[in-house]
């Protein structure tokens, strides 16, 4: 087991900075910007992890942009390089033409090419030679780069100016826009890297489910000199500075690993049938989120920053004895059947492997254990040296922790015509591992859940357990399929760095 308790951490960070606001470049809003390059250097914690440019020129008739963010963090030991590079292409009047990202969290890149035409974006995902198409509406009032720069400047500076701007980011949500709320505060002296200046405060406020808010300080021109977002226990920080200092070197690399271990009262036994707790955050931070009521886990409220959880182990008696997936399972849960960026059950790797997971298993429940069996088996490099990989990079490398298992598994589960999503939570890291002894100590974590007899049904690729323990407690659940990707995940972030278990009674 890899528990990830920086998990949803580090995909939500790869969205994060292509939603932060451009750089707004010095120029009259009716004219096209000049060719420009500017470069931030990027600090977590406090710890220099990376670098950021931005540029803009004119080309004929359209303007073009770009953002190319590289980090490093650490994971315990090992260290993890996520890289990312976004390209617009705009009209001269600021309208949206078509956009290129590349993400690298795995190893493979995987690219989105998106081309906007007659009120729709027609998208194409690649990653190792295989290509998905999808089309989407898409918004009139989306703005890319260079449209969110003229709107910007229209606006002003004027302390009090509020406004809402519709970006859009395919990683983040490829079936519409993401709104995000602008308010204008005011001038304040500030520190940049050792230097005071007098700039203008801005919030940036990305209105997703659980809103992420951004604090820019920009210079009477309106360029970004210093960006900040505090996202559970990531502190991070986007400074304008010169080439030649964002490419030095980077320093010491930020651990996103221990740091959110949550600790609780009691160890819970490997045999134990039932647990009920009572899940706590701070009662002057964040509310607790509603967690998800699934086939093991149901949730209740108690007040704004506490609930009980009363989490059960599956009957897998009871689901052995089904000899055949009913037709209502398949429609009921069509869509954790279909092809994505992070599943796709196109790839021929994919189904060969299907194949060879399910073996000579005929039920459903004997085909989700083979699954599990046979992935848990195969990705034989178990480390913590990769990011945020998808299935078919994961078929090829076999390589990756508890993520990496979860997808895969996911991916397998949907060739072999069984309904699968994920499952983003926490669960006990078992005695021993990471040092930990005999205390009971939680980390974040990813597993799968396949639709089996009209329920939710948990199996774990890295822990090695198809009858999953009582100690799997599901955060969000992830889809795995393109649209709303990020969604549920954000259920996490005010949890991390924050969150207390007391184990109440176990059974």
């Amino acid at each position: 087991m890899s528990p990830r308790n920086y998990r949803a951490s580090v995909v939500l960070l790869g969205g994060l900075f292509l939603l932060l606001p451009a750089s707004l470049f010095a120029q009259d809003g009716s004219k096209p910007p000049p060719n420009e390059e500017r470069w931030h250097v990027v600090l977590m914690q406090g710890k220099k992890c990376g670098h950021m440019m931005t540029s803009v020129r004119t080309v004929g008739k359209e303007v073009r942009s770009r953002s190319v963010m590289q980090i490093e963090i650490a994971r315990d030991k090992a260290k993890i390089k996520i890289n990312f590079d976004q390209r617009y292409r705009e009209t001269l009047d600021g309208k949206p033409i078509s956009l290129k990202a590349a993400l690298n969290m795995g190893g493979e890149p995987a690219t989105t090419t998106g081309v906007i035409k007659d009120g729709k974006i027609h998208l194409v995902m690649e990653q190792f030679g295989s290509k998905r198409e999808v089309t989407h509406d898409f918004d009139p009032d989306i703005l890319f780069p260079y449209g969110q720069l003229l709107e910007t400047r229209r606006r002003g500076l004027q302390p009090g100016t509020k406004y809402r701007i519709k970006g859009y980011e395919p990683s983040q949500k490829a079936d519409g826009p993401i709104e995000t709320e602008v308010v204008v505060r005011g001038k304040e002296t500030v520190d940049v890297l050792g230097r005071k200046r007098e700039l203008t405060r801005v919030t940036a406020t990305a209105l997703l489910p659980v809103p992420i808010a951004s604090e820019l300080w920009v210079d009477d021109e309106g360029n970004p000199i210093i960006t900040t977002v505090k996202m559970g226990v990531i502190d991070l920080h986007v400074v304008a500075t010169s080439k030649e200092e964002a490419l030095r070197g980077e320093g010491e690399t930020p651990e996103m690993f221990l740091e959110t271990l949550v600790r609780a009262n009691r160890r819970v036994s490997a045999e134990a049938r039932s647990v009920r707790m009572r899940l706590r955050l701070p009662s002057d931070g964040p509310r607790l989120p509603e967690l998800p009521t699934t086939g093991m886990q149901k949730f209740k409220r108690i007040n704004d920053h506490e609930a009980e959880l009363v989490i059960r182990r599956i009957d897998w008696r009871k689901l052995q004895a089904l000899k055949e997936q009913p037709a209502a399972d398949r429609e009921q849960a069509a869509e954790y059947l279909r092809a994505s960026t992070i599943c796709d059950t196109k790839d021929r790797q994919i189904r060969r492997l299907a194949v060879r997971g399910v073996g000579k298993a005929l039920t459903p429940a004997e085909k989700a254990d083979a699954l599990r069996k046979f992935v848990t088996d195969y990705v034989t490099d178990k480390g913590l040296d990769v990011a945020f990989a998808t299935a078919s990079e994961v078929a090829r490398s076999r390589q990756g922790d508890c993520s990496e298992h979860g997808v895969l598994l996911a991916a397998l589960a949907r060739a072999a015509g069984l309904p699968a999503r994920g499952v983003s939570g926490i669960v006990q890291i078992p005695e021993g591992m990471l040092g930990v002894g005999r205390e009971g100590v939680f980390g974040y974590h990813m597993w799968t859940q396949v639709y089996i007899d009209g329920q939710w049904v948990d199996i774990d690729a890295a822990l090695r357990q198809t009858d999953c323990d009582p100690t799997h407690i599901a955060l969000a659940l992830p889809s795995l399929n393109d649209e709303g990707l990020m969604d549920s995940m954000l259920n996490l972030l005010p949890l991390l760095g924050r969150l207390e278990i007391e184990i109440t009674e176990v059974e």
